[in-house]
């Protein structure tokens, strides 16, 4: 009997086949890993950092919104006409689509939070300068936030943040005022004329996801009041309590410095270990204004404070303070706060 034996390894076209089917697996492979370790992160970076411009803007629109209602409501005090609440609605995009199988979608979370970003404001004035012994006392609050908070995965984290009508960009490695509020300093004839703005914001609320929602807000209560008259060597005292400290430091001081600045105005700047910085201003020598910011490290939250002071070298002439009360909705759960 004879047995036929065949030669394996004689058969070049299975060898062929072979390495012709391992070099097309690892070209897929290696344009895959070029997918997945460089056009999606530099994709998803870009997206995400499109989207926090964009959400900045639109917060600049719920800014804008409020704005001319406030406006509205004080064209309708001044004209001794009813003023008639309206509802003015933002959208908002809140995260970022992601790639199908390659990247998960970035989540932003918004929400309104009326206890928080606590703002005071007190001095002493003289309301009828015929008895100067009689000193009135102010004291006004106000508090509530708007947050679009996004975990970015490429891009840095940041959060969008509406304060008492202020546009703050918040990342870890800083943050600053983009939008700015009603404060107003005007020096005239050696004479200051200051314009303060407050508002308040009602309503809780969050949603969350990739989606656009929208921000409803409606000012349903209106006041200003100008104060003249402070007693000599008082001080009008301003505090604030937010994550945003610094932001409101640098943008309170960049204002008072902008407006006294010129011959006779200097100061002092200090800071701390933690980074608190503190400045001193003085007009011909006198102290003018203090301002501020202390952080505490267990809640993670900035105390900043403004002494601004009546001194007869630079007189505090008028103070103008205006309050809006503005009530917030997020979102088909949103509750409003009873006031």
């Amino acid at each position: 009997m004879r047995l036929l034996i065949r030669d394996f390894r004689g058969d070049e076209e299975g060898v062929a086949s072979t390495v012709g089917t391992i070099m097309a697996l690892l070209v897929f492979l290696t344009f895959l890993s070029l997918i997945v370790n460089q056009y999606v992160p530099v994709w998803m970076k870009d997206s995400e950092a499109s989207h926090m411009n964009g959400a900045l803007g639109q917060f600049g629109g719920v800014k804008g919104a409020i704005d001319l209602q406030i406006l509205a409501a004080e064209a309708a005090r001044t004209s001794g006409t009813h003023y008639i609440p309206v509802t003015a609605s933002s959208a908002v995009n809140l995260g970022v689509d992601g790639v199908p199988i390659f990247s998960a979608p970035t989540i932003g979370a918004l929400q309104a939070i009326p206890d928080a970003g606590s703002f005071s404001i007190q001095f002493s004035y003289i309301p009828n300068k015929a008895v100067p012994s009689q000193v009135a006392t102010v004291n006004e609050t106000s508090s509530g936030a708007i947050q679009l908070n996004v975990g970015n995965r490429y891009y840095i984290a940041q959060t969008i943040a509406y304060e008492n009508g202020a546009v703050i960009r918040y990342q870890s490695d800083g943050q600053t005022i983009r939008a700015q509020p009603t404060f107003v300093v005007v020096k005239t004839n050696n004479t200051l004329d200051v314009s303060f703005g407050l508002v308040s914001l009602y309503g809780t609320g969050i949603v969350s996801g990739t989606s656009t929602e929208v921000i409803n807000t409606q000012v349903f209560a209106f006041d200003r009041q100008d104060y003249t008259g402070f007693p000599s060597n008082t001080a009008v005292w301003i505090n604030h309590t937010s994550p945003y400290g610094l932001a409101w430091y640098s943008f309170l001081n960049s204002t008072l410095a902008n407006a006294l600045k010129g011959t006779g105005f200097g100061g002092t700047y200090t800071q701390t270990l933690l980074g608190e910085p503190t400045f001193t201003a003085t007009y011909l020598g006198t102290t003018i204004y203090v301002i501020s910011a202390r952080y505490n490290t267990a809640t993670q939250i900035y105390t900043m404070r403004v002494q601004l002071w009546n001194r007869a070298v630079l007189p505090l002439t008028t103070f103008r303070l205006q309050h809006a009360q503005v009530q917030v909705g997020i979102g088909d759960t949103t509750q409003n706060v009873q006031f």
